[in-house]
């Protein structure tokens, strides 16, 4: 099946939906889409031809922080998001009905369709501050992780140098004496190893130790009077040696290789948290956005096709169904519907002809009242 639906609205003598499923049997499978047309409030025509472009704008604004939340949920669980462990599609074309506790149906339609967007809204905020929350400290953990990567021109020193090599065999570093340490390619040990004594005055015979080496560099210390370090560093840079400025704290590799874990443990709680919220919060999100739908689908199926006069009153004169296309005949089964219902688009005055523009309609437009419904975001 396609990963868009469609909810669509026909005139009420039009096709029954046994009818319809055998009509479209081979491009699409069919089933109610439960609007609840009795129990939602007309009012104006004004106020429905004026609140069906909203809805156009809500309607999208909604699928988006759905689409949003989806591809969180698949980056966190690399998993297909469910409503309350049932299949998307298996929800909208058999489970899904009005929520007449959260969303009572005598409200004015303008003030319905407005509360469940900024419902929507909300979750779209609470969603950006937990998504920020997580990547911040993934930020961290990818900041710790670079310091321990790179070559040894570039990369922390923390977890390299050790107490012993900063006060090697009983030295103490003084106010006269201190280490300096210098990165060199392999190819040049020798020369190193035959010059650092000579450049500069006051440098501590044999003091040179090799720490640690990569596939290019090694990182050597050496023990240099304070009063000469900058004539040495000088000089290692002619030679084109790195000089690696590095101030050893004691318990300062511990403290870090502490809060990494921490960290991690941290960002793994948070991780948890952020599936656990946009698992439910899928649902939610959804579920508010398919009563946008029905709005939409109330509102449009009203201006299109009328009132028409039942037990003493006015009803709206449609019915509405969700219609699954099969991969790849989406095309095939507009051109299917469009010879179906070519001569049924009629405006709420009766006035206007099967290619008019209906108001609130936006898009490319059908004769019959379609509105789509994203189960997945788009590929990319």
């Amino acid at each position: 099946m396609e990963s868009q639906l469609w909810a669509i609205g026909i005139k009420e003598d039009s096709s029954s939906l046994s009818d319809l499923k055998s009509r479209l049997k081979e491009l699409a499978s069919v089933s109610q889409f439960k609007v609840p047309k009795k129990g939602l409030r007309v009012g104006t025509l004004d106020s429905l031809m004026s609140l069906s472009d909203d809805l156009v704008k809500l309607d999208m604004l909604a699928e988006g922080t759905v689409m949003k939340v989806f591809r969180t949920l698949v980056e966190l669980k690399d998993e297909d998001p469910t409503i309350n462990g049932v299949k998307i599609e298996t929800y909208m074309t058999k489970q899904w009905e009005w929520d007449e506790a959260k969303f009572q149906m005598k409200t004015p339609l303008r003030e319905l369709s407005e509360s469940i967007s900024s419902r929507i809204g909300g979750l779209e905020e609470e969603l950006k501050m937990k998504v920020m929350e997580v990547n911040n400290l993934k930020q961290q953990l990818q900041g710790a992780e670079r310091k321990q990567q790179g070559n040894l021109m570039v990369r922390g020193l923390t977890d390299l140098i050790t107490e012993a090599d900063i006060f090697p065999g009983g030295y103490t570093e003084t106010e006269f004496m201190t280490c300096v340490f210098v990165v060199v390619p392999k190819h040049g040990y020798k020369e190193w190893n035959e010059s650092y004594m000579t450049m500069a005055q006051y440098v501590v015979p044999n003091s040179a130790k090799l720490i640690t080496e990569d596939m290019e560099y090694g990182l050597f210390r050496v023990i240099v009077f304070k009063k000469t370090v900058d004539a040495f560093k000088t000089a290692a840079r002619e030679k084109r040696y790195t000089i690696r400025d590095f101030t050893f704290e004691k318990s300062k590799a511990e403290d870090d290789v502490q809060k990494k874990d921490a960290d991690q443990a941290e960002f793994a709680r948070l991780q948890g948290l952020l599936t656990n919220w946009c698992a439910i919060n899928f649902a939610e999100a959804f579920t508010m956005m398919l009563h946008l739908k029905a709005i939409r689908i109330f509102a449009e199926s009203v201006l299109r096709y009328g009132l028409k006069a039942a037990g003493g009153g006015m009803r709206p004169n449609f019915k509405s169904y969700i219609v699954v296309p099969k991969r790849g005949k989406a095309e095939a089964l507009r051109k299917l519907m469009a010879g179906l219902y070519g001569g049924s688009a009629v405006m709420i005055d009766g006035e206007a002809d099967a290619d008019g523009a209906v108001p609130g309609a936006g898009g490319e437009f059908y004769p019959y009242v379609s509105v789509s419904i994203e189960t997945a975001p788009p590929m990319v």
